[in-house]
């Protein structure tokens, strides 16, 4: 992977340089996904126009892996919600159970 000028790797996760906490992915898709301007992106994360540059060239040159990520991490939390569900619904009827008895 190469390694664009703003960003570093930490963890695993690309992030921009001068900022280490902000993942690059989430700048990209403010801008990407968002439609927010590079202007509006700049100002909410307190970036150069560079570093939102090189967060957006980052997420389209691995733009497959970040979305299949994403694709999982949403069906992850999908299936977590959806245990949840049904432990509450157990939960209920096992709340039925014991008023009836």
């Amino acid at each position: 992977m190469e390694v664009i000028k703003h960003i570093i790797m930490v963890d695993g996760q690309a992030r921009i340089r001068r900022k280490p906490h902000i993942k690059a992915k989430m700048v990209a898709r403010l801008y990407i996904w968002e439609k927010q301007s590079i202007t509006s992106v700049v100002d909410q994360y307190d970036l150069t126009a560079s570093e939102v540059h090189s967060a957006i060239a980052y997420y389209y040159d691995n733009q497959e892996i970040l979305d299949a990520e994403y694709n999982q991490a949403i069906a992850d939390v999908s299936q977590d919600v959806m245990t949840l569900d049904k432990l509450k619904q157990k939960i209920a009827k096992r709340q039925q159970n014991d008023d009836h008895e």
